[in-house]
């Protein structure tokens, strides 16, 4: 997938509509866990994988993952509601989109992967070095990857 067109017209437009979305730390958070755990937009759905298991879209989500950031977002209700992610109905009835839209819908995968995001402690890191550590302990977290990985594949990814 192309970076710079994924940046101009999904990350950037979608972080923009998210209160407090949008940040040069979130851009490059998103492009650098794209370009590691999709290999850049490579694989939509976890290689090797079948059934409702392993991970969806180029952020690489795993139902888990997502149905938790639903259900303890603090603001993940509101914002898809502003984003028009979710209709009106849904908002009261508290039922989300399910995880399989992530590998059709590059903007909710960019909507999750923030509201995510947001649920980690601290603030976002000012450079990719500790960007890749940050990204390593708050997504990834028991997962093979490295920071080294992270930050190498970041680097890769044109």
């Amino acid at each position: 997938m192309n970076k710079q067109q994924l940046t101009d017209l999904v990350i950037i437009p979608t972080l923009d509509e998210i209160p407090n979305g949008y940040s040069g730390e979130a851009v490059m958070a998103i492009q650098m866990i794209i370009a590691h755990e999709s290999e850049g937009g490579e694989y939509i759905r976890q290689k090797d994988c079948c059934g409702d298991v392993g991970a969806f879209g180029a952020t690489q989500i795993e139902k888990l993952t997502h149905n938790q950031t639903w259900k303890f977002g603090d603001s993940i209700w509101k914002n898809a509601l502003n984003l028009k992610i979710i209709s009106k109905t849904d908002f009261f009835l508290r039922k989300h989109p399910p995880v399989e839209r992530l590998i059709y819908d590059l903007r909710y995968a960019v909507f999750m992967t923030r509201q995510k995001l947001f649920m980690a402690q601290g603030a976002l890191p000012l450079n990719a070095k500790d960007m890749s550590v940050y990204l390593k302990k708050h997504w990834n977290g028991d997962g093979k990857a490295t920071p080294e990985k992270y930050h190498n594949d970041f680097l890769r990814w044109v």
